[in-house]
């Protein structure tokens, strides 16, 4: 279990950063590489999204729970370190549905499509390879 979940989150660290590297480079027009701190809530979210997939419920809970927590992890991670750094990560400000420019309904619906095939195309080829190994 414990290969797992690092794996997990070293996936979903090359993930974030890949998602991170695409999306502000494509806005700057230039290369800009993601802050360490923007591709460690990926890792995170993606041990979240491994612990999710091995709890017995229901899959309507499941769901609920992909929307919360990424969602969660990215208001956490905006707001501790806009309150210790005084930085903003991101500015939602200008989003409709936005609280405290920090997540919006927008980017919250994004991370949950991309945590959704995340979790089920990753959870699927764990499946095949590393339950062998466990």
């Amino acid at each position: 279990m414990l290969l797992i979940i690092i794996l997990n989150f070293l996936v979903g660290l090359l993930g974030g950063f890949i998602l991170e590297l695409i999306y502000r480079s494509s806005n700057a027009k230039k290369l800009v590489l993601p802050k360490l701190i923007n591709i460690q809530m990926y890792g995170v979210m993606s041990v979240f999204l491994t612990l999710i997939y091995f709890i017995n419920m229901s899959l309507v809970f499941k769901l609920i729970l992909i929307f919360i927590i990424p969602t969660l992890i990215e208001f956490l991670t905006g707001y501790l370190y806009l309150k210790t750094k005084g930085i903003r990560l991101w500015d939602y400000s200008k989003e409709k549905f936005n609280f405290m420019g920090i997540i919006c309904l927008r980017f919250s619906l994004v991370w949950f499509i991309i945590s959704v095939i995340y979790y089920y195309l990753f959870q699927i080829l764990q499946k095949f390879f590393l339950f062998d190994i466990v």
